[in-house]
């Protein structure tokens, strides 16, 4: 799987750099200003473009071939999904890392822009989680409903993410109203939801494609 694994990213690769450049300059304005509504969009363009990025290359393989291509090396096909979930989570991490140095940049020179710092957990929470839900929709979805499909699945998906997770907050803002516990509740819980669902698709996934034809 390591090798697939390799594959994956360095396909990733040229979509990344062209975003990480883009992350810059923007990064180079939110920090530059004092604009709290610029580093929360900034913070979350960065966490879920990247991820964006990697699951584009999926559709990319197969208008390429290259996605059936792979079935005919002597790799299992459990491993190919394997291999793109792990992809998802490393991208993931890159735009953590993005946003994290754009956020913190800007505490440096501007001192804390946000309410109270557990605000920036929030944020950070909120992005993840939107990448981990989307990730965990678009696979599922893109090997069963089909891969010409691509483009339409990822705005199905990434829509749905958004609704999710807004969804998660509102109720529990319902149930335990705004305070630092309350944050810490709802950090808690799109960490865990997000989670679950994007490990609980890996094997689905799996399963879907173990029984597609090509």
């Amino acid at each position: 799987m390591r090798g697939l694994l390799k594959n994956n990213i360095y396909a990733t690769l040229s979509g990344g750099k062209l975003f990480g450049i883009f992350m810059c300059l923007v990064g180079s304005i939110a920090v530059s200003v004092v604009s709290q509504s610029l580093l929360i969009g900034y913070g979350l363009t960065g966490i879920v473009g990247f991820t964006v990025c990697a699951l584009i290359v999926v559709q990319k393989e197969f208008t390429s071939k290259w996605g059936k291509y792979k079935l005919t090396l002597p790799v299992r096909r459990a491993d190919i999904i394997k291999s793109q979930f792990w992809n998802h989570l490393i991208w993931l991490l890159v735009g953590v890392v993005f946003a994290g140095a754009g956020i913190g940049l800007s505490w440096l020179f501007h001192g804390c822009q946000f309410d109270q710092p557990l605000d920036i957990l929030m944020l950070f929470a909120l992005g993840v989680s939107i990448s981990l839900f989307l990730g965990a929709l678009y696979f599922p979805l893109f090997y069963l409903i089909g891969e010409e499909r691509g483009e339409i699945i990822l705005g199905i998906a990434l829509l749905c993410a958004f609704v999710m997770d807004w969804g998660l907050i509102s109720i529990l803002n319902d149930l335990f109203g705004p305070g630092r516990t309350a944050i810490l509740i709802e950090t808690a819980a799109l960490f865990v939801c997000s989670l679950s669902a994007f490990f609980l698709s890996c094997p689905l996934t799996t399963w879907i494609y173990s029984r597609k034809e090509y």
